[in-house]
């Protein structure tokens, strides 16, 4: 079986379903980071947000390794760019 590239399903996920059920990732984000400074009572930015979701996917996998974790990474490594470029 020929093995899945982790960039093209990732950008698949961006650019496809999850764009559908979450919004443009620009938009999305800034929406999770007005949530967020609330919740901690500290001004957060949209890249602070994705930065943790990166940091909490680096943890899963350090613990064991799942595809979910590494597609995930990569897409938001995408969307750091996306968002660091609007």
């Amino acid at each position: 079986m020929k093995r899945k590239s982790t960039l093209l399903e990732a950008e698949n996920l961006i650019n496809g379903i999850r764009q559908g059920a979450y919004d443009k990732p620009e938009r999305n984000f800034e929406r999770i980071s007005i949530i967020a400074s609330v919740l901690v009572g500290k001004q957060l930015s949209a890249i602070d947000c994705i930065k943790v979701l990166m940091a909490t996917k680096l943890a899963r996998e350090a613990f064991k390794h799942k595809r979910d974790n590494i597609v995930d990474l990569a897409g938001y490594a995408e969307i750091l760019d996306m968002v660091e470029n609007a």
